[in-house]
């Protein structure tokens, strides 16, 4: 972006892909800033100053030639693109160009995204256009077939967390490693996560430790303990894929651990990786067969919350199999 700023050569829409929280948004504003900078004439290549008006505008919310269209419920709505082609007939106001940043344009509803394309297909001048997407998302390929791609990644687990403790100062680094974690290098969906989401992991990968080194009480403990954790999963349903996916991650470093002897994975999530050892360690309770069923009960939970069946039997299941010594039969 700075190179392309620096030779003259910009162009008229961008789309930013990458996972959700990697910092898409994030970057399309500060880009739109730097666009927009007064000091851009100095050096077309740098980042916006932060204290010219233009800039203080920006961080304020209020400048004239910045537009931010964002989903309204579901998605992005034809009115509001109808109201972004209106502004976007008129020159910018303060400057030689406007900036208008469309966030998760894979949310735009069939007539919002044809009536986007027709502003694609012929953009009025003095307007540059960024637009954000997930990576798996669908979109029109007309619309990014119009769009510079910008491709994103989440970032490496420490890089993340101290993007996250830069946010949130209080937070300790092992809290911050183990958020950044659990939203797999993504600083915006780790600030997302609330506290109770972060202790409910802990204490399910504390228990499954428990099972794997036989330290987890009689079968009424262990199933009483398995119905507990069902029950907190229940009551945070909404970030069960948040749970589940690290719980995936851990079985899988074990087993790797077991077979190998080595971890699959990169050793930045260090709480993860010692709850791993410990599993691959209790050679007694958990082989690598019980290893292996652990994880395809956790796909397997996954496979039926996305197809919508009862969240709670559906977590009374999963905790039984991972916890209790005698899992239930499945359905």
């Amino acid at each position: 972006l700075a190179r392309a700023r620096r030779h003259g050569r910009l162009a008229l829409a961008y789309l930013f892909t990458g996972p959700e929280g990697c910092g898409k948004a994030t970057l399309a504003r500060a880009f739109a800033a730097a666009l927009l900078c007064r000091h851009a004439d100095d050096d077309p290549a740098a980042e916006a100053c932060g204290e010219c008006p233009s800039c203080r505008q920006m961080l304020s919310g209020n400048h004239p030639d910045f537009l931010c269209i964002e989903p309204e419920g579901q998605g992005i709505k034809i009115d509001a693109v109808r109201e972004m082609k209106k502004a976007l007939g008129f020159d910018p106001l303060e400057g030689p160009v406007r900036v208008t940043v469309l966030k998760d344009a894979h949310t735009m509803q069939a007539a919002a995204a044809n009536s986007l394309l027709k502003i694609l297909e012929e953009p009025p001048p003095g307007n540059i256009l960024l637009l954000t997407a997930d990576d798996d998302a669908e979109m029109l390929a007309t619309i990014r077939s119009r769009c510079q791609p910008i491709a994103l990644s989440a970032l490496p687990l420490p890089l993340a967390a101290q993007v996250i403790r830069d946010k949130r100062p209080a937070l300790a680094e092992a809290d911050a490693l183990a958020l950044a974690a659990l939203a797999e290098g993504c600083p915006g969906a780790a600030l997302r996560i609330e506290p109770d989401t972060l202790e409910l992991y802990r204490d399910m990968a504390r228990a499954l430790v428990a099972a794997g080194t036989g330290e987890a009480g009689g079968p009424a403990q262990r199933t009483l303990t398995a119905l507990a954790l069902s029950a907190r999963l229940h009551e945070r349903r909404e970030d069960c894929a948040v749970i589940l996916r690290p719980l995936s991650r851990l079985v899988k470093e074990a087993l790797a651990l077991r077979l190998a002897g080595r971890a699959a994975a990169s050793e930045d999530d260090r709480e993860a990786a010692a709850w791993a050892a410990a599993l691959a360690g209790a050679r007694e309770h958990w082989n690598a067969a019980r290893l292996s069923d652990t994880l395809e009960a956790i796909t397997r939970a996954e496979r039926d919350l996305r197809g919508n069946c009862n969240a709670a039997l559906v977590f009374d299941a999963l905790l039984l199999a991972l916890i209790s010594p005698n899992p239930l039969p499945q359905a």
